[in-house]
């Protein structure tokens, strides 16, 4: 129960960096968006090219409020549509060099070469494994 406990802290503390850097980089730049939106084209981002269908499946959103939501990012010069090379009728979703100017983040809250320096390679290699099993099962 206790690793239970630790794994949930770290999932807490993950989370909380992750949204203080989103509001962050979204105060920060001129250009507005909405929390949703920021959601929309993290998703996009880390779905890796994906349709409007797979984007609205995986949202559990209908097709017409997927296709509006890509529409306001594509107007807003976040995401760019791509021909599928597989299925010329479907379009990929591609976030703009303009995503990757406010998703980059400029200070690590937590830095791994930090991390690793406190580490013994014994426990490094333990962490590596805990992450491969973690990275596997997700």
């Amino acid at each position: 129960m206790a690793l239970k406990k630790k794994f949930n802290s770290i999932y807490k503390k993950f989370k909380l960096m992750l949204y203080r850097n989103m509001f962050k980089r979204i105060k920060d730049k001129e250009e507005t968006l909405s929390s949703t939106e920021y959601f929309c084209l993290e998703c996009i981002y880390l779905m890796d090219k994906p349709t409007i269908s797979q984007f609205a499946a995986f949202l559990d959103i209908s097709s017409p409020n997927a296709t509006y939501k890509v529409k306001t990012l594509i107007k807003k010069g976040f995401i760019q549509k791509e021909k599928s090379k597989n299925d010329g009728r479907e379009y990929l979703l591609i976030p703009t060099q303009k995503f990757f100017d406010i998703y980059e983040n400029k200070e690590e809250d937590i830095s791994v070469k930090e991390i690793k320096q406190n580490l013994t390679k014994d426990d490094s290699k333990k962490v590596e494994k805990l992450m491969k099993i973690l990275t596997d099962k997700a």
